[in-house]
């Protein structure tokens, strides 16, 4: 898609579920119903969404469909996913909450040994989702220019095994931490979690 054809705004949340549609398949746990499982992914969504307005969307141009979003957020910015948990998960049992404490517990250590390797004038890309081929990697060569027009140096994440992580080694990104997840990890084989960055140019 040509950049002249997409239009780069801030995220509407009335397009989350569309966000949790795309992830729905990779993210869902092992246990739970679809309803459970769908909650679970959105929590963790909605961990990677942190309250400040660097919140975006990819749309079209013409029609105003959703076709990538992506989330950052500056060292010290803080997600509310916590307080839309605590009310949202009260119809599921505590055995299936379980699912979502290991979710939890993972992307906030993630989220710590990113911000530690940080400074202030960096920021992290928390998630990126794209809805259609090439548009998650649009976003990002859109949103590159304004945020070095605002004065950030280095964009950071952080991504493990399970995603396609070669992908950012690929495109410029520098590998900065490599470490072992041991609550994902088992005696056949270690769940790798990787922290990259990348100078943010005009």
């Amino acid at each position: 898609m040509e950049a002249k054809n997409s239009k780069l705004e801030y995220f509407d949340i009335k397009n989350l579920p569309l966000v949790v549609d795309v992830v729905v398949p990779l993210w869902s746990p092992p246990i739970g119903d679809k309803e459970f499982k769908r909650f679970n992914v959105e929590y963790i969504v909605r961990m990677n969404m942190f309250d400040n307005d660097l919140n975006y969307q990819l749309v079209d141009a013409e029609d105003g469909t959703l076709l990538s979003s992506a989330f950052l957020a500056k060292k010290g910015d803080v997600s509310k996913a916590d307080e839309w948990f605590s009310e949202a998960s009260k119809k599921y049992p505590d055995n299936l909450k379980i699912a979502s404490k290991m979710s939890h517990d993972y992307i906030e250590l993630m989220d710590k040994r990113t911000f530690t390797l940080m400074n202030d004038d960096d920021i992290k890309l928390s998630l990126f989702v794209s809805r259609k081929p090439g548009c998650g990697s649009l976003i990002i060569d859109r949103l590159l220019p304004m945020l070095h027009k605002e004065g950030f140096k280095n964009l950071y994440l952080y991504t493990d095994c399970d995603c396609n992580w070669q992908w950012y080694a690929k495109r410029g990104y520098t590998l900065v931490q490599e470490d072992i997840y041991k609550p994902f990890s088992d005696e056949h084989e270690n769940y790798k979690t990787y922290i990259f960055k990348k100078e943010i140019q005009a």
